[in-house]
Protein backbone atom coordinates (compact mmCIF):
# COMPACT_ATOMS: atom_id res chain seq x y z
CA UNK A 1 0.00 0.00 0.00
CA UNK A 2 0.78 3.68 -0.41
CA UNK A 3 1.19 6.51 1.65
CA UNK A 4 1.29 9.61 -0.10
CA UNK A 5 3.34 12.12 1.88
CA UNK A 6 4.84 16.09 1.55
CA UNK A 7 7.26 17.84 3.66
CA UNK A 8 4.43 18.97 6.65
CA UNK A 9 4.51 17.84 10.34
CA UNK A 10 1.67 15.53 10.26
CA UNK A 11 3.82 13.47 7.02
CA UNK A 12 6.78 13.69 8.97
CA UNK A 13 4.76 11.95 11.99
CA UNK A 14 3.29 9.34 9.58
CA UNK A 15 6.82 8.97 7.69
CA UNK A 16 8.42 8.14 11.69
CA UNK A 17 5.39 5.84 12.75
CA UNK A 18 5.86 4.04 9.52
CA UNK A 19 8.95 3.19 10.48
CA UNK A 20 8.44 2.89 14.47
CA UNK A 21 5.97 -0.10 13.22
CA UNK A 22 8.15 -1.37 11.03
CA UNK A 23 5.80 -1.30 7.94
CA UNK A 24 8.60 0.40 5.86
CA UNK A 25 11.07 -2.58 6.73
CA UNK A 26 8.53 -5.02 6.13
CA UNK A 27 7.62 -3.17 2.33
CA UNK A 28 3.79 -3.85 3.79
CA UNK A 29 4.06 0.41 2.96
CA UNK A 30 5.77 2.36 0.34
CA UNK A 31 6.72 5.64 1.10
CA UNK A 32 5.45 8.64 -2.10
CA UNK A 33 6.90 11.85 -0.98
CA UNK A 34 5.49 13.94 -3.39
CA UNK A 35 7.81 16.70 -5.11
CA UNK A 36 6.84 20.72 -5.00
CA UNK A 37 5.87 19.98 -8.91
CA UNK A 38 3.72 17.36 -7.88
CA UNK A 39 2.25 18.64 -5.12
CA UNK A 40 0.82 21.87 -7.53
CA UNK A 41 -0.40 19.49 -10.26
CA UNK A 42 -2.71 17.81 -6.82
CA UNK A 43 -3.63 21.35 -6.33
CA UNK A 44 -4.55 22.28 -9.74
CA UNK A 45 -6.01 18.54 -9.87
CA UNK A 46 -4.06 16.70 -12.21
CA UNK A 47 -3.56 14.18 -9.74
CA UNK A 48 -6.54 13.27 -7.66
CA UNK A 49 -5.60 13.19 -4.16
CA UNK A 50 -8.33 14.79 -1.62
CA UNK A 51 -5.43 15.67 0.53
CA UNK A 52 -1.75 15.48 1.28
CA UNK A 53 -0.93 12.84 3.57
CA UNK A 54 -3.24 10.32 2.14
CA UNK A 55 -3.24 6.27 2.60
CA UNK A 56 -4.16 3.89 0.36
CA UNK A 57 -5.26 0.89 1.95
CA UNK A 58 -4.76 -2.54 1.62
CA UNK A 59 -8.41 -2.98 0.42
CA UNK A 60 -8.41 -0.02 -1.71
CA UNK A 61 -9.44 2.30 0.45
CA UNK A 62 -8.39 6.06 0.49
CA UNK A 63 -7.50 7.54 4.46
CA UNK A 64 -6.92 11.15 4.58
CA UNK A 65 -7.44 12.00 8.60
CA UNK A 66 -4.05 11.81 10.28
CA UNK A 67 -4.94 9.46 13.30
CA UNK A 68 -7.19 7.36 10.81
CA UNK A 69 -4.01 6.90 8.95
CA UNK A 70 -2.39 6.28 12.41
CA UNK A 71 -4.76 3.96 13.63
CA UNK A 72 -4.76 2.28 10.55
CA UNK A 73 -0.78 1.56 10.55
CA UNK A 74 -1.06 0.15 14.19
CA UNK A 75 -3.70 -1.74 13.38
CA UNK A 76 -2.00 -3.65 10.83
CA UNK A 77 1.47 -3.47 12.33
CA UNK A 78 -0.38 -5.25 15.64
CA UNK A 79 1.02 -2.71 18.23
CA UNK A 80 -2.81 -0.39 18.04
CA UNK A 81 -2.92 -1.89 22.28
CA UNK A 82 0.61 -0.16 22.75
CA UNK A 83 0.20 2.90 20.88
CA UNK A 84 -3.03 3.78 21.24
CA UNK A 85 -4.11 1.62 24.06
CA UNK A 86 -7.18 -0.66 25.07
CA UNK A 87 -9.48 1.97 26.55
CA UNK A 88 -11.56 5.12 25.92
CA UNK A 89 -9.78 6.60 28.53
CA UNK A 90 -6.32 5.94 27.07
CA UNK A 91 -7.61 6.59 23.29
CA UNK A 92 -9.10 10.22 24.93
CA UNK A 93 -6.15 11.10 26.10
CA UNK A 94 -4.08 10.25 22.74
CA UNK A 95 -6.48 12.10 20.52
CA UNK A 96 -6.46 15.05 23.07
CA UNK A 97 -2.91 15.59 21.34
CA UNK A 98 -4.44 15.68 18.08
CA UNK A 99 -6.93 17.61 19.31
CA UNK A 100 -5.13 20.67 20.15
CA UNK A 101 -2.66 20.28 17.39
CA UNK A 102 -5.25 21.38 15.20
CA UNK A 103 -6.28 24.35 17.34
CA UNK A 104 -2.95 25.96 17.87
CA UNK A 105 0.52 25.24 17.05
CA UNK A 106 4.49 25.90 17.84
CA UNK A 107 4.81 27.40 20.96
CA UNK A 108 1.19 27.39 22.15
CA UNK A 109 1.30 23.63 21.26
CA UNK A 110 3.98 23.23 23.70
CA UNK A 111 2.39 25.76 26.28
CA UNK A 112 -0.69 23.59 26.48
CA UNK A 113 1.13 20.78 27.80
CA UNK A 114 3.42 22.01 30.20
CA UNK A 115 1.53 21.74 33.41
CA UNK A 116 0.49 17.75 32.14
CA UNK A 117 4.45 16.76 31.14
CA UNK A 118 5.16 17.98 34.98
CA UNK A 119 5.21 14.66 36.55
CA UNK A 120 4.99 11.92 33.95
CA UNK A 121 7.33 10.05 31.91
CA UNK A 122 5.69 9.77 28.64
CA UNK A 123 2.38 11.52 27.50
CA UNK A 124 -0.43 9.06 28.68
CA UNK A 125 1.27 6.02 29.97
CA UNK A 126 4.74 4.50 31.30
CA UNK A 127 5.60 4.13 27.97
CA UNK A 128 5.37 5.87 24.20
CA UNK A 129 1.92 6.10 22.73
CA UNK A 130 1.00 7.86 19.56
CA UNK A 131 0.64 11.36 21.49
CA UNK A 132 4.50 11.13 22.36
CA UNK A 133 5.13 10.60 18.95
CA UNK A 134 3.10 13.02 17.38
CA UNK A 135 3.80 15.67 19.96
CA UNK A 136 7.48 14.89 19.64
CA UNK A 137 7.47 15.17 15.69
CA UNK A 138 5.11 18.97 15.89
CA UNK A 139 7.31 20.31 18.70
CA UNK A 140 10.89 19.08 17.61
CA UNK A 141 11.21 22.78 15.11
CA UNK A 142 10.81 24.62 18.21
CA UNK A 143 13.00 22.90 20.64
CA UNK A 144 15.93 22.05 18.81
CA UNK A 145 16.20 26.21 18.76
CA UNK A 146 16.00 26.12 22.65
CA UNK A 147 19.02 27.96 24.81
CA UNK A 148 20.05 25.96 27.47
CA UNK A 149 18.05 28.34 29.77
CA UNK A 150 15.02 27.44 27.78
CA UNK A 151 15.76 23.69 28.32
CA UNK A 152 16.32 23.76 32.32
CA UNK A 153 14.65 26.70 33.18
CA UNK A 154 10.94 27.14 32.39
CA UNK A 155 10.65 24.11 29.67
CA UNK A 156 12.77 22.18 31.83
CA UNK A 157 9.68 19.28 32.78
CA UNK A 158 8.77 19.54 28.45
CA UNK A 159 12.40 18.93 27.67
CA UNK A 160 13.10 16.16 30.18
CA UNK A 161 9.65 14.52 28.38
CA UNK A 162 11.79 15.22 24.58
CA UNK A 163 14.90 14.11 25.67
CA UNK A 164 13.26 10.45 26.65
CA UNK A 165 11.45 10.38 23.50
CA UNK A 166 14.06 11.04 21.55
CA UNK A 167 16.57 8.52 23.21
CA UNK A 168 14.17 5.75 22.55
CA UNK A 169 16.67 3.15 20.92
CA UNK A 170 13.81 3.08 17.81
CA UNK A 171 13.75 6.51 17.63
CA UNK A 172 17.09 7.46 17.44
CA UNK A 173 17.83 4.78 14.68
CA UNK A 174 14.97 5.96 12.96
CA UNK A 175 16.09 9.97 13.18
CA UNK A 176 19.70 8.43 12.02
CA UNK A 177 18.07 7.03 8.82
CA UNK A 178 16.16 10.56 8.28
CA UNK A 179 18.64 12.39 8.57
CA UNK A 180 17.20 13.94 11.44
CA UNK A 181 19.59 15.67 14.09
CA UNK A 182 19.50 15.39 17.29
CA UNK A 183 18.72 17.91 20.24
CA UNK A 184 21.56 17.95 22.78
CA UNK A 185 20.92 18.48 26.38
CA UNK A 186 21.57 21.45 28.15
CA UNK A 187 24.81 22.53 29.61
CA UNK A 188 25.87 20.71 33.18
CA UNK A 189 27.46 24.70 33.95
CA UNK A 190 24.47 26.75 33.37
CA UNK A 191 23.67 28.54 36.22
CA UNK A 192 19.74 29.56 36.53
CA UNK A 193 20.51 31.88 39.51
CA UNK A 194 22.85 33.83 37.56
CA UNK A 195 20.86 34.27 34.30
CA UNK A 196 17.80 35.15 36.45
CA UNK A 197 19.52 37.89 38.66
CA UNK A 198 20.92 39.57 35.14
CA UNK A 199 16.61 39.90 34.04
CA UNK A 200 15.79 41.50 36.98
CA UNK A 201 19.07 43.54 36.95
CA UNK A 202 17.67 45.03 33.41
Amino acid sequence: MELFLSTDLNSQFLTLLAHYTRLVTTGRVKLVVLSNQAQKLNEEGIIKLPSIPSLVTEDAQLLTNVFSIAQYLTNISFTEKILIGTDNQILGQVLQVFEAQRKIQGEELIEAFLKHLESRVFFVTNHVTLADLFLYIHTYDIVSTWNDEQKVGKYVHFFRWFKQVQALPQIAEINRTLGRVDVKPASPFVDLSTTSKQKKQK
